[in-house]
């Protein structure tokens, strides 16, 4: 993980974390990855494609659903599966991080608010239904819903008039750099999150108290 926190920034009173890759393992590449292994196709071009496709489609702006995503799939890759079948097997590899769900409790404990930052699809609140996450939290800014995605600034700044909060005291979490290059473009804080221990420690700085245990 690359630290990307900027000294002069206060203490954060609001935190963003994003879903796949951070509150939980990121499915929706592993899922690509599977389904190219097993069908015989390179793991890198299916991922890419896949990708590609769940921003061109729409499906991350709530545009369509996921039967048309998926004969988009099907159509780019030659990889065939029921829309059920492809769809629980993706969501099946999003496993919840229980360490980041403690996380959010423990800082909602200390006063700073939490939110979820995510472009994923409506399966995030299908996700939530069997799980129960977003209690967590208190507020889910998804993709889906706002019908904008964090590759455009205005979706950063959405969510932070809504939160009340100005870019300097917001932390956003994400495993994608050009995401959290956009973040810190506008003057939040930002974390880009590779590898467990150093986002510990990075958070522990952050905040004048304990989050984790030695």
């Amino acid at each position: 993980m690359h630290p990307m926190k900027n000294p002069e920034k206060a203490c954060p009173e609001l935190v963003f974390l994003d879903f796949g890759g951070v509150i939980a393992q990121e499915g929706f590449k592993t899922a690509m990855v599977d389904l190219a292994l097993g069908a015989g196709k390179d793991p890198e071009g299916v991922k890419r494609t896949a990708f590609d496709l769940v921003y061109a489609t729409g499906f991350t702006l709530g545009r369509i659903r996921e039967d048309t995503f998926w004969q988009a799939f099907r159509e780019a890759t030659g990889i065939g599966g029921e829309d059920a079948f492809l769809t629980d097997f993706v969501k099946a590899r999003f496993v919840l991080r229980p360490s980041m769900l403690a996380l959010a409790s423990r800082l909602r404990e200390k006063g700073i608010r939490t939110a979820i930052l995510s472009d994923q699809t409506h399966w995030l609140k299908e996700m939530d239904a069997k799980e129960g996450f977003f209690c967590y939290f208190d507020r889910v800014f998804n993709s889906y819903d706002a019908g904008m995605t964090k590759k455009e600034p205005a979706f950063f700044i959405q969510v932070l008039e809504t939160m009340k909060t100005p870019a300097h005291k917001a932390l956003f979490v994400d495993d994608h750099k050009p995401h959290v290059d956009r973040a810190l473009a506008l003057g939040m804080d930002a974390l880009w999150y590779q590898e467990e221990d150093v986002f510990q420690r990075e958070m522990q700085a952050r905040f004048p108290f304990a989050l984790f245990t030695p």
